[in-house]
């Protein structure tokens, strides 16, 4: 609880990868009264591991995808139905989510509460083009070339190089305690779309469109609901958090040291002893999943259509030797910025 409102954080599970980083953040914050997994993997191995993580943890609550028909990505709209008690707030966590600074979720929660006439709140995010804006508008960082603000190639938001560039420059400044230079105080934002990597809502703001979302989460709680609403939403700089990757970004990002980086922050005790404590707590239940077999979890089925293959995607999916590149992600790279710091 906090100052009168229950705390429901939540994230669209399936990457244990990640949320060995990310879970241990959530647990340690004493206000959070309930961790929803919306459980959005056909990945035996990660199944098994929530069901470990909720039969150890009181505050991990499993929700599977109604009639357990697993529709990729258009799964997770559903789960907003659940996400609109009133006097709660409701934190969505993307589950690579793989940093947050002290008491992150607390000065969140508390610039919710002071901010009403927001549809959703922000943190600063640290790989995500609003936040890179940000930084670049108020000089906190240089890049060789202009950032837009907008999700596209020219914000170089696919890029894996730019992201490892971004990473590691807030790396330094999380290891030398320097990043709290960077806050930049309250930005609102209209009628922009951008990456809701964590956001946080009152839940009865969703209950005038009953939590229905019907296409893209994103567009709709970042540009049309707020539109609809009459309302702006907001960025607090005032607290960062760091997002480890993007889908084009994450094929490269994955073979590089940088999540390594991040969790040896964990290790050396630099997020808190609480932090650290459910980390190691953790890891042994990803083992586990592995080997144990005997785990019950849920079998979904998969009901994504496939989609028709036209020439010009077959084309496209036409991989290039000694890459990780096919046709058409070779056609985008030549459009997409790659965006250096300035030294």
């Amino acid at each position: 609880m906090r100052k009168g409102y229950k705390i429901v954080c939540n994230t669209a599970s399936g990457r244990s990868r990640y949320m060995k980083l990310l879970i241990p953040f959530v647990l340690s914050c004493d206000i959070v009264d309930r961790y929803d997994l919306w459980v959005n993997t056909l990945n035996e191995d990660d199944l098994r591991f929530f069901e470990l993580l909720a039969k150890k943890y009181p505050k991990i609550n499993l929700m599977y995808i109604d009639d357990n028909k697993f529709n990729g990505i258009a799964s997770i709209f559903g789960f907003y139905r659940h996400s609109m008690d009133n006097d709660t707030i409701y934190i969505k966590l993307d589950d690579d989510i793989i940093w947050m600074e002290p008491d992150a979720i607390k000065k969140m929660v508390d610039f919710r509460i002071e901010h009403p006439e927001y549809f959703i709140v922000s943190p600063l995010v640290i790989n995500n083009a609003s936040g890179a804006y940000l930084l670049q508008n108020g000089r906190k960082i240089e890049f060789e070339e202009y950032l837009p603000a907008s999700m596209s190639f020219a914000s170089a938001w696919c890029n894996d190089r730019s992201a490892y560039g971004l990473l590691d420059w807030f790396y330094k400044k999380i290891q030398d305690d320097t990043y709290k230079d960077l806050y930049m105080g309250a930005k609102p934002i209209a009628m922009q779309r951008f990456s809701i990597n964590m956001i946080l809502w009152f839940g009865k703001d969703l209950q005038s469109f009953k939590g229905i979302i019907n296409k893209d989460d994103e567009e709709e709680l970042s540009v049309v609901i707020p539109a609809n609403q009459g309302k702006a939403n907001c960025i607090n700089a005032d607290v960062l958090v760091t997002h480890f990757a993007f889908t084009f970004q994450r094929i490269e990002l994955d073979k590089t040291d940088i999540l390594k980086k991040y969790e040896a922050l964990i290790l050396k005790g630099l997020c808190g002893e609480d932090v650290l404590h459910h980390y190691k707590e953790i890891c042994p239940l990803i083992v586990e999943a592995k080997i144990n077999k005997d785990i019950n979890i849920p079998h979904y089925h998969d009901i994504r259509k496939k989609q028709k293959m036209t020439l010009k995607g077959f084309i496209g999916q036409i991989s290039i030797p000694y890459t990780y590149y096919n046709i058409s992600r070779l056609y985008n790279s030549f459009h997409e910025h790659i965006v250096k710091i300035k030294q």
